[in-house]
């Protein structure tokens, strides 16, 4: 069953109203996502919950953007800190509402670009990109606007829209805008396509449908190399589980009758020998191999959370909007500890 996100949860000065006394609410039955609200512990770990539970304590122009509206929407995000801050956007006018586990932008989202998800208030699927892609290098950019596409959430025209100049990271947004392509299925299908396409193998075609001489259907397979017969594919962890192993031997071999050759490539060969996958492609496209064409690839995956130094620097950029305590808080403890320190003087 669905959990109905509204009635999860109950503002502070709202309690005695519903029949709930302080106690009540300080008991194990309850947790608090941000000062002045309430959220049942059963939907604790639930996003939605949570931030349809912290809207109540915000003014009712903010809205969910960036990390958290990407969440909300189940987008392939990179790989980030366990702990995930919770980013909301109120209007540049507004006053400042300082709550602790929370971080509030105070920057204006148009009126075009703000919708309910479940009960939250979210900034569009395009603001939403254009807000990561100040944070996000071009890999993981790319993965996320092809999820983005994928779904139907946005569209190439509804991302160039919010590609302004002067906006921060507008760039990176307008290269991964040009890279990105509705077809992949997941992020490691992203990733692949990158791989080639950044190494100037552009005559790729993701999710291609195999026939036989007949016409009748074989397979659907993630990239297909130029006009070849030669097929690269993924294959995650789901590929070892016996029944999977299984039907994969059985598409092979339907692959072969058909006269079709299938290379399968894991995270481990696309990230520390991506030259042979390149080598596979070139000389079935009758190309000679350039080293220097992986010197693109591998700058930007350098960047990327696919890398651990990426993904440290991932992280350091996120922690501005780390809000697990209060900042006004935070101030009124460290001003009794400088009037000591003056006294003691």
């Amino acid at each position: 069953m669905e959990p109905d996100h509204a009635a999860s949860s109950i503002r502070h000065r709202d309690a005695a109203a519903s029949g709930l006394t302080p106690r009540q609410l300080r008991s194990r039955t309850w947790t608090h996502p941000a000062a002045g609200v309430a959220l049942a512990r059963r939907h604790a770990h639930d996003l939605t919950s949570a931030c349809v539970a912290i809207q109540r304590v915000l003014p009712a122009h903010a809205v969910w953007t960036h990390l958290t509206a990407a969440q909300l929407r189940g987008w392939w995000l990179p790989s980030l800190p366990c702990t995930l801050p919770l980013i909301v956007s109120s209007d540049v006018d507004a006053p400042h509402h300082d709550r602790r586990g929370v971080y509030v932008r105070r920057c204006d989202v148009p009126e075009g670009h703000r919708t309910v998800l479940d009960g939250a208030r979210v900034a569009s699927a395009a603001w939403t990109i254009a807000e990561l892609a100040e944070d996000l290098c071009l890999v993981d950019l790319v993965v996320v606007i092809d999820c983005a596409l994928h779904r139907g959430d946005c569209t190439v025209p509804d991302l160039w829209s919010v590609a302004v100049p002067g906006r921060r990271g507008v760039r990176t947004l307008r290269q991964a805008i040009r890279l990105a392509d509705a077809r992949s299925e997941s992020a490691w299908e992203t990733i692949l396509r990158l791989l080639h396409v950044l190494c100037d193998i552009t005559d790729v075609e993701p999710q291609y449908v195999v026939r036989d001489a007949r016409g009748t259907f074989v397979a659907r397979a993630d990239l297909r190399i130029g006009r070849s017969r030669r097929l690269h594919e993924y294959d995650g962890g789901v590929h070892r589980d016996r029944d999977q192993h299984q039907r994969d031997l059985d598409r092979e071999k339907r692959l072969a009758r058909a006269g079709w050759e299938r290379r399968g490539y894991t995270a481990v060969e696309v990230l520390r020998h991506p030259e042979q996958v390149v080598i596979d492609a070139e000389q079935v496209l009758g190309i000679m191999h350039d080293p220097a064409g992986l010197a693109s690839w591998r700058a930007e995956v350098s960047r990327s959370s696919l890398t651990s130094d990426g993904a440290a620097r991932l992280a350091r950029r996120l922690r501005r909007f780390d809000r697990r305590t209060s900042r006004r808080a935070a101030q009124t403890v460290r001003r009794p500890a400088q009037t000591r320190r003056s006294t003691g003087q």
